[in-house]
């Protein structure tokens, strides 16, 4: 891309940022956030979108914006949205998440990716914990299986997505390495059993956040440095996006190498109107 057309689109993407910050009403919001989980080129999703947005005045404005935003840029606003969101009436909050699971549901079945946002959507909106985190460092035996689901999940879109939806060597080689330093054979088991049933990953990460503060930033980092070769540098953004949901899933900070791909908002988290 030549310079000059490098630097349109950084202006039109500035741009879109300025707009979107300003969709405080929440109609906009959920306009906005309904197009973010739009996946490109699916037809049933956009359409899906399309039906959310009927009245909705700025739709079309706000459809243009969010295809305007470079993928480092369309998670940290799709959070920051979330987190604008998160005082608004439980009546509206699951409008919401009606309207996403209809968009998500559209194409015939949701993609793993897009099972981390639902999760991610309902986590930041604010849905209570079902426990108190536990204490102390390290991770009980009891919540390894449970780790081993999980990371079994993501090996499907890291280090890289399989488009049948399954898990592919390079997949089971970074859960196991990933799980390695706690047991060895819960990686054997969970490569015999294949790719988890999604029904099985909720329990997984209620166990995994119920872990202590001190804990879940471990878990995050040893997904990180179980990489080949250690941190994100190699991964495209699926696998990248799916390792800052379950940063926000955790509660855990950003890695710094993780951090970098990405281009933050800047928004402060006003008040719903």
């Amino acid at each position: 891309m030549s310079t000059a057309a490098t630097d349109a689109a950084v202006a039109s993407q500035r741009g879109a940022l300025e707009r979107l910050a300003l969709a405080h009403g929440p109609l906009e919001r959920r306009t906005a956030l309904l197009a973010l989980l739009v996946s490109p080129f699916n037809e049933p999703q956009q359409h899906a979108w399309e039906r959310a947005c009927v009245g909705v005045a700025l739709a079309e404005r706000i459809g243009v914006d969010v295809a305007l935003l470079a993928p480092a840029t369309r998670l940290p606003v799709f959070e920051a949205l979330l987190d604008r969101s998160r005082p608004a009436p439980l009546a509206e909050k699951r409008d919401l998440l009606e309207h996403a699971r209809r968009v998500l549901a559209a194409a015939g079945g949701v993609r793993p990716l897009d099972r981390l946002r639902w999760l991610v959507m309902r986590h930041r909106l604010g849905e209570a914990p079902l426990s108190a985190p536990a204490a102390g460092g390290e991770l009980p035996a009891s919540a390894v299986p449970a780790l081993s689901v999980f990371a079994a999940f993501l090996a499907r879109i890291v280090p890289l997505a399989q488009a049948d939806g399954g898990i592919g060597a390079e997949g089971w080689a970074w859960h196991e390495r990933m799980l390695a330093p706690w047991a060895t054979q819960d990686a054997h088991e969970a490569r015999r059993r294949g790719v988890p049933h999604a029904e099985d990953l909720l329990p997984a990460l209620r166990m995994l956040q119920a872990q202590s503060w001190m804990l879940r930033p471990v878990l995050l980092r040893a997904l990180v440095d179980a990489l080949e070769p250690p941190g994100v540098e190699g991964l495209d953004a699926q696998a990248c996006d799916a390792l800052r949901l379950v940063a926000t899933l955790l509660d855990a900070p950003l890695p710094p190498t993780l951090a970098e791909r990405y281009v933050e908002t800047g928004w402060t988290h006003d008040a719903v109107s």
